[in-house]
């Protein structure tokens, strides 16, 4: 297959077809989350919101993946990737050490659910054809791993050991033939069950109540020509929330019940969790399993790790671009304001915004130290502007408090650098932006706080920036986009995402009505002009206490606008729509705060940072949904 000009537009593994550009585009920082090699030890449950990555993780411990990783050891762009996978135990110099068998759940299982029978035998047929699918895959990878068609198949035996278990009665013999022949006459049983318009008898359904495959697996030596297939093996489920949620139960309490030496991972996207799962803090790490959330991993590092990955990813895939020759991503993306062709708008804004604090402060000779330290300070005129607009923040904080000081108690410089912190030049920054047109959301650090903790979300943003310096550069122009040119871009891709919402997510517009809402309320609080909450605010919150109610609603199934409320709270969660975090304390309380999406940020006009929310009640949120946000009466904003 013909590589893309844009490799930005690879977004789906199984859209990568090769599976050397697959290895070449995979940024070896994603392994960090799997820990040690005491991954192998007990079952993963890996979720995300869709595009976090799940499938590209299972993809990478298929045999022909780690095959090419092993061939191309040498290679630049794999030594990094070669390196983590040995650290973690999957490869070594003489090859894979890992059977990696993936399966995933969307063929037909979700259809048993149709017929007419009961829990009992349903669960039956499930976990048979479960049971058929496993087998027939780990052939299929056995045979991959040793670079065999299935005429190999009597190469392969199970030897099992003095503790096993007697295998299925129907199970002639454990060698790769038997075991096929075994699974497939299983999976046709199940497969008839489905496509009959008879009645179900006892006798003719599979009777399997446990996952015998992986006690099998884990009670046998896998060998192939006598000699052992691998170190380990490993099953890989993927896309278990398109399994009917009885069927998603049975197998985690199957897989959890088991304690095989055979390794499994499960993964799917948040959406497979139950209202209140959603809602409550993740399962403790047991003794049992563990499970990570991805983008739950990558905001505990709130920006360094995931801008370190996603850097890698735009590098890789800038390398691999057809038709240009760029280097790095960070290339393509201008990150300063500091060219000369700012220079008029930063000049008369310096004017602008020193009259106007001097206005505001006429009467008041305490801040005399203060207009002076801002009228000697060097650096660019984009510094200076900086600093005249974070001063009017501050003027504004002190002439809005209750108790002021006395006119000839004067304030100096010291005080102001104090005051004048971060945040303050933060707000500062989104204020002179939205004031004297300039652009805000560019460079790459703002590009991969955009993509909220998620990789297709980047790559998507991305690509729509690599699209157009790909194109300059065929037209032999400079390939470095300019802020305005970046943030134009943004703006158009994230207006075209948010029109598509409603059809693309569960209560779709509900949830868009919510997330105006909350955006409504952070621009209100955000635009006030002694910037209480600097740089700004990007969400709300319900204290834990009410997030108890709403939770014993939802399981009492008693207020049916409460119920709603959850539901749509739910799919913003499911859908990276909302970021939440449990356990805020403020004010002697604590607190569920819900932060919108960063690429929302771009749709509200707010900043990017965390830190700032406003506290509401159930009452409020519901209100929101039947009505929207209304601002305030007398609202003094300075963008209104």
């Amino acid at each position: 297959m013909r590589e893309p000009r844009n490799p930005f537009r690879l977004r789906a593994s199984e859209h990568i077809e090769s599976d050397e550009t697959f290895v070449r585009l995979f940024s070896p920082e994603v392994l960090d989350m799997l820990g040690t090699p005491s991954v192998w030890e007990r079952p993963q449950i890996i979720r995300s919101a869709p595009g976090g990555g799940k499938t590209s993780l299972l993809r990478l411990f298929t045999p022909s993946s780690l095959r090419t990783i092993h061939a191309l050891r040498t290679r630049e762009y794999t030594k990094d990737l070669f390196r983590s996978l040995s650290a973690l135990g999957a490869i070594d110099e003489s090859g894979p050490v890992v059977a990696g068998v993936f399966l995933g759940c969307g063929h037909s299982f979700a259809t048993l659910e149709d017929l007419d029978i009961d829990d009992g035998r349903k669960r039956r047929l499930f976990l048979s054809l479960l049971n058929a699918r496993i087998v027939l895959a780990t052939l299929r990878g056995i045979l991959d791993l040793r670079q065999k068609d299935a005429s190999h198949l009597p190469s392969i035996l199970l030897e099992r050991n003095s503790t096993a278990p007697e295998p299925p009665s129907s199970l002639k013999e454990s060698t790769g033939t038997g075991l096929f022949d075994w699974a497939q006459g299983l999976e046709r049983t199940v497969c008839e069950a489905l496509d009959s318009f008879l009645p179900l008898s006892e006798s003719r359904l599979p009777g399997h109540d446990s996952l015998i495959a992986l006690s099998m697996l884990g009670a046998s030596k896998v060998l192939f020509d006598g000699t052992s297939v691998a170190q380990r093996i490993l099953i890989m489920l993927d896309d278990i929330h398109l399994l009917t949620p009885k069927q998603r139960e049975w197998l985690l309490v199957a897989v959890l019940s088991l304690r095989s030496s055979v390794g499994i991972w499960l993964a799917e996207r948040l959406e497979a969790l139950t209202v209140d799962e959603l809602l409550s803090p993740g399962s403790p790490q047991g003794r049992d399993y563990s499970e990570v959330t991805i983008e739950d991993y990558w905001r505990g590092s709130r920006v360094s790790k995931f801008e370190k990955m996603v850097s890698s990813v735009a590098d890789r895939r800038t390398r691999d671009a057809r038709d240009v020759e760029i280097g790095r991503f960070a290339n393509c993306l201008q990150d300063t304001l500091d060219g000369d062709e700012w220079d008029t708008t930063y000049r008369s804004g310096i004017q602008l915004v020193a009259a106007r604090v001097k206005e505001r402060v006429s009467g008041h000779s305490k801040f005399a130290a203060w207009i002076s330290e801002c009228e000697s300070a060097s650096g660019t005129l984009r510094e200076q502007l900086l600093g005249w607009r974070a001063l009017e923040i501050l003027v504004e904080r002190e002439l809005r408090k209750a108790q002021q000081t006395l006119d000839f108690v004067e304030y100096d410089a010291s005080e102001l650098a104090q005051k004048d912190s971060s945040d303050v030049r933060a707000a500062a920054e989104l204020f002179i932006a939205r004031e004297f047109n300039l652009p805000y959301y560019y460079g790459l650090s703002r590009l991969a706080s955009l993509a909220s903790s998620n990789i297709e979300q980047f790559l998507w943003l991305s690509g729509d920036i690599f699209e157009e310096c790909v194109s300059a550069a065929l037209l032999r122009k400079a390939t470095q986009l300019t802020p305005v040119s970046q943030e134009r871009i943004l703006r158009k891709s994230i207006k075209a995402v948010w029109k598509e919402l409603p059809q693309r997510v569960r209560y779709g517009t509900q949830v868009m009505r919510l997330l105006e809402s909350i955006g409504g309320l952070a621009q209100w609080e955000t635009e006030k002009p002694n910037a209480p909450y600097s740089p700004g605010v990007t969400g709300v919150a319900i204290s834990m206490s009410e997030r108890d109610t709403l939770k014993t609603a939802l399981q009492m199934g008693s207020d049916k606008q409460v119920i709603l409320l959850g539901e749509v709270i739910a799919s913003c969660i499911a859908h990276n729509l909302l970021e939440i975090t449990l356990n805020q304390k403020c004010k002697g309380q604590y607190w569920m705060v819900m932060y919108l999406n960063r690429m929302l940020c771009v749709h509200f006009g707010l900043p990017l940072q965390y830190g700032g929310w406003r506290e509401k009640r159930l009452t409020d949120l519901q209100g929101w949904l039947a009505k929207g946000f209304v601002r305030p009466d007398g609202n003094t904003g300075l963008f209104t």
